[in-house]
């Protein structure tokens, strides 16, 4: 708020009573009276104006969104002067803070656009809105703030497109290890064969065995399952202690999720450990497998707010919950650091006719290094090159 205009008017009207006249009231008057009128008109807007910003529910990390500043005026006044300061959170959008110069008119409402872009990964809470409201003599300038009317933001994961990565869950001919514990799909018919003893009841064919009077059963295909569950190691044990390194993890387990759901329409589901802060115990977090745009967002949006902790160990959480899933499921266990726990952990998911594969997330000097895998087939994924440039 100004504070010339007050003591200016004061020193005016003493000036008037000591020297009387004409003009010297006139101009003593004329400046009180515009003292009240724009005390008046910033102190109705102050309260009549209201500054509200828009920001995207989501972003992927490095693409674009717009900001709207939405500025209402339900007062009959004119608002010429009103100045806001959007401060976004430092690292997880950018630009950080910007001013928008508006005008809104009596009764009306004005908005005002402008690009960010997504930093960082996580769920980031914009701050307070530093508001200057004046009256249209420039006289008047009033502080306020407003709380942040828009809801979080969250900053998802880069996606990257998927073509090295060849997994057996993206090829119906894919070698699946142990076949015999595989199932059949009943609807799937290529023939029918002598009843043998051992043989199901249930596989018998009752017309074909009528016909021919002697027991006839079924021949069917086996059932393959061509759902892909992803495994994320976040264990501070798998990444060396390297941020880096378990960022381009999360990016590969993103990636691998969005390629099957969208690109191979095939379900997929998402298992890694979750813990609320640093210290907090931590817990298996899973997602179920399937293949709809809904279940993919929200495994995109676990993982844009998951970090390393000290947490469950990578072979006890792949033998705890992957085992339930259906032979034939392909298990992508991304990490950092393979070790022997885990190599028996995946004998065990290959002996229940499961398709067990290592992403190795590793640096170019250990690229070529033998890591434990169990005889499971291992890719590798550089870590110590920009995100940018990654290539899966």
């Amino acid at each position: 708020m100004a504070r010339w205009i007050w003591p200016s008017a004061l020193a005016l009207l003493l000036l008037a009573r000591v020297l009387p006249s004409r003009v010297g009231w006139g101009l003593a008057l004329g400046v009180t009276l515009l003292a009240t009128v724009s005390t008046v008109w910033a102190m109705t807007l102050r309260r009549r104006v209201r500054v509200d910003v828009e920001l995207p529910a989501r972003l992927i990390r490095g693409e674009t969104g717009e900001l709207t500043v939405v500025a209402t005026n339900t007062s009959r006044l004119p608002a010429t002067r009103v100045r806001v300061e959007v401060r976004l959170p430092v690292g997880g959008l950018t630009p950080s803070a910007m001013t928008f110069e508006l005008t809104v008119p009596g009764r009306s409402v004005t908005r005002r656009s402008a690009t960010v872009t997504g930093y960082g990964r996580g769920r980031w809470e914009p701050q307070a809105l530093p508001v200057l409201v004046g009256d249209p003599f420039g006289i008047h300038e009033v502080a306020t703030r407003h709380p942040p009317s828009t809801r979080p933001v969250l900053v998802l994961p880069v996606v990257l497109p998927v073509r090295r990565l060849a997994l057996p869950a993206a090829s119906p001919l894919a070698e699946v290890p142990d076949r015999r514990s595989l199932l059949t799909d009943p609807t799937a018919i290529v023939g029918v064969r002598p009843y043998a003893p051992g043989d199901p009841l249930r596989s018998i064919h009752w017309p074909a065995t009528a016909a021919t009077g002697t027991l006839v059963r079924r021949e069917t295909e086996r059932a393959w399952a061509r759902d892909l569950l992803v495994v994320l190691d976040l264990d501070h044990d798998g990444w060396e202690n390297h941020d880096h390194a378990a960022e381009v993890g999360i990016v590969v387990a993103a990636s691998l999720l969005a390629d099957a759901i969208l690109r191979l329409r095939q379900p997929a589901g998402l298992l890694t450990s979750w813990t609320d802060h640093r210290d907090g115990d931590p817990r298996a977090a899973g997602f179920r497998i399937a293949g709809a745009r809904p279940h993919l967002d929200a495994m995109l949006g676990h993982l844009a707010v998951v970090s390393r902790h000290r947490g469950i160990p990578l072979a006890d959480l792949v033998g705890r919950d992957a085992r339930r899933h259906q032979p034939g499921t392909t298990v992508a266990v991304v990490t950092g650091q393979p070790d022997p726990a885990l190599a028996t952990a995946l004998r065990r998911l290959r002996s229940g006719g499961l398709a067990p594969v290592v992403v190795h997330v590793a640096s170019t000097e250990v690229l070529h290094a033998a890591a434990p895998s169990g005889g499971t087939p291992r890719i590798t994924v550089p870590s110590d090159v920009p995100l940018s440039r990654v290539t899966l």
